[in-house]
C-alpha cells in the first residue's frame, strides 16, 4: 500500500474525496473540512493511502501553533485546569489535585518557570499533528472494504501520519476525540505506540426516523418532553421575535454576540477574526449553515451557528447579549429546539452538539458519548511520562463523566 502526505484538502482530487466519503456524515464533507482548514491557524495535512483500486483511505488534520484553540491543541487540553473536574471539590482536595496535575505536566514537559503550564509540553514536544473532525477523530476507509483491508489501511495511514509529523518538524501526533467503539482505530493506535486517556465527551439529539417534533419528543422520557414544551411556550409568550439570520450579511452582530460568550467563559476573543470567519462561511457555503436568532425591539440578542450537512447538523457556536437580564429561553431555542425542528423536517439523523456543557444538554434529553485522546511521541521515556499524565486525567474525567454517560467508560 502506498501513502502520500498532502498540504491540505485542495491537493487531493475532489472527486476522490467525495467518493471515499460518500454516505458519511456531515463532518466528512469537503465543504466542512475546507472551513476547518480556514479556522485552524496551523498548516493542514491530508494523509492518503492507495491500493490497486485507487484511494483506499485518508485522514485529515492540522499542525498546532501557539494560537491553536484548546480543543485542537493537546498540550493546552492536557494542561488545562478545566480538565481536572474540580466542581464541588473542597479547597483541600482541589489543591491536592492541582498540585499532582502540575507535577505530572512538569515531569512530561520542558524545564521553565514562566508562562502558562501548557507551554512546558509545547516546549518539550513542539507542534502536534492533530487528527480530528467536529467531535470525533476518524480514519476514513473505502466503503465495503473487508475488516482486514480496513485494518491494513488504517495502520498504513497512522504510520504515515507519524512520519508526516516528523517530516514537518512536529514532535507528536494526536487523535484527541476517538470513539471508544472504534475498535479498529484503537487497536492500531495502541500497536503504533500511542498513549490514551478519556478527556471529554460529545453530545447529540437523535432525530432519525422522526417525522415531526412531537414524534421526536415521543422518544424522550416525560420530564424532558415537558421541559421542551414549557421552554418553547415561554419564548413564544415572551414578546421576543424568533427567526434566522443571513450569516454573511449579519456577521458583525454575530461576532459581537459570540465574543461576549467567549469572554464570559474566560477566553479573550478576536471579534474581527470571528466576523471574517462568518463572512467566509456565508460567502462560500451559504446553504450549509443556519443561524436561528432571537430579537428584542429589532435588535438580535442571541444566535447560534449550525453547519448543516448530509446526516446531521453541527452546533458550532452561540452568542448572547448578557447585559439583558431577561432573554427568556433564547439559548435553548437557538441551540437545541430550532435545529431539532430543522433536522426533523429534513430527515437528518442527529443534531450534534459538540463538547462539554453536559448539564444543559442532558437536561433536555441529549445523549453523551465519551471521547478518548490518543497521543504519540517518538521517544519511549517521553511517552511514559506523557502516559502518566493521560492516565491521571482519564481517572479524573471518567469519574465525572459517569454522571452523564450511559455507556461504559474505558
Amino acid at each position: 500500500m502506498r501513502t502520500r502526505t498532502l498540504p491540505g484538502l485542495t491537493a487531493l482530487d475532489r472527486q476522490e474525496w467525495d467518493e471515499l466519503t460518500r454516505g458519511a456524515d456531515t463532518d466528512a464533507g469537503y465543504g466542512y473540512l475546507r472551513f476547518r482548514e480556514y479556522l485552524e491557524p496551523g498548516e493542514s495535512r491530508v494523509v492518503a493511502a492507495y491500493d490497486r483500486k485507487g484511494l483506499a483511505g485518508a485522514l485529515h488534520g492540522a499542525l498546532t501553533t501557539p494560537r491553536t484553540a484548546m480543543t485542537s491543541n493537546p498540550w493546552k487540553f492536557l494542561a488545562a485546569d478545566s480538565a481536572l473536574r474540580l466542581g464541588g471539590a473542597c479547597a483541600r482536595t482541589a489543591a491536592e489535585v492541582r498540585a499532582r496535575h502540575r507535577e505530572l505536566v512538569v515531569a512530561a514537559g520542558a524545564p521553565g518557570d514562566d508562562g502558562p503550564l501548557w507551554q512546558r509540553l509545547a516546549a518539550r514536544f513542539g507542534a502536534a499533528l492533530v487528527v480530528r473532525g467536529f467531535d470525533r477523530s476518524l480514519v476514513r476507509c473505502r466503503a465495503g472494504a473487508s475488516p482486514g483491508e480496513t485494518g491494513e489501511t488504517t495502520h498504513a495511514l497512522v504510520r504515515a501520519a507519524q512520519q508526516a509529523a516528523l517530516d514537518a518538524g512536529a514532535g507528536a501526533v494526536a487523535f484527541p476525540f476517538v470513539d471508544p467503539g472504534d475498535g479498529v482505530l484503537r487497536g492500531v493506535l495502541d500497536a503504533c505506540g500511542f498513549r490514551r486517556g478519556v478527556v471529554t465527551a460529545a453530545s447529540l439529539f437523535r432525530t432519525g426516523g422522526c417525522d415531526s417534533y412531537d414524534a421526536f419528543l415521543g422518544t424522550l422520557p416525560g420530564r424532558y418532553r415537558r421541559r421542551h414544551r414549557v421552554e418553547r411556550q415561554r419564548l413564544a409568550e415572551s414578546g421576543l421575535v424568533t427567526g434566522e439570520l443571513d450569516v454573511a450579511a449579519d456577521a458583525a452582530r454575530m461576532a459581537e454576540l459570540e465574543a461576549a460568550t467567549l469572554a464570559k467563559y474566560g477566553t479573550t476573543p478576536d471579534v474581527d477574526a470571528i466576523r471574517r470567519a462568518r463572512v467566509e462561511l456565508g460567502t462560500r457555503q451559504p446553504h450549509a449553515v443556519t443561524v436561528p436568532a432571537v430579537e428584542r425591539d429589532g435588535r438580535v440578542i442571541a444566535c447560534a451557528l449550525h453547519f448543516v450537512g448530509r446526516g446531521s447538523s453541527l452546533f458550532l457556536s452561540y452568542g448572547c447579549d448578557y447585559e439583558l437580564a431577561d432573554r427568556s429561553t433564547s439559548y435553548a431555542w437557538t441551540a437545541f429546539y430550532h435545529p431539532i425542528d430543522r433536522a426533523v423536517a429534513a430527515g437528518r439523523g442527529a443534531v450534534r452538539l459538540g463538547f462539554e456543557g453536559f448539564e444543559a444538554k442532558t437536561q433536555r434529553g441529549a445523549t453523551v458519548h465519551p471521547r478518548e485522546m490518543w497521543v504519540w511521541v517518538p521517544r519511549a521515556g517521553d511517552a511514559e511520562r506523557l502516559g502518566a499524565l493521560l492516565e491521571f486525567l482519564r481517572r479524573r474525567n471518567a469519574g465525572y463523566l459517569e454522571r452523564f454517560v450511559k455507556e461504559p467508560i474505558p
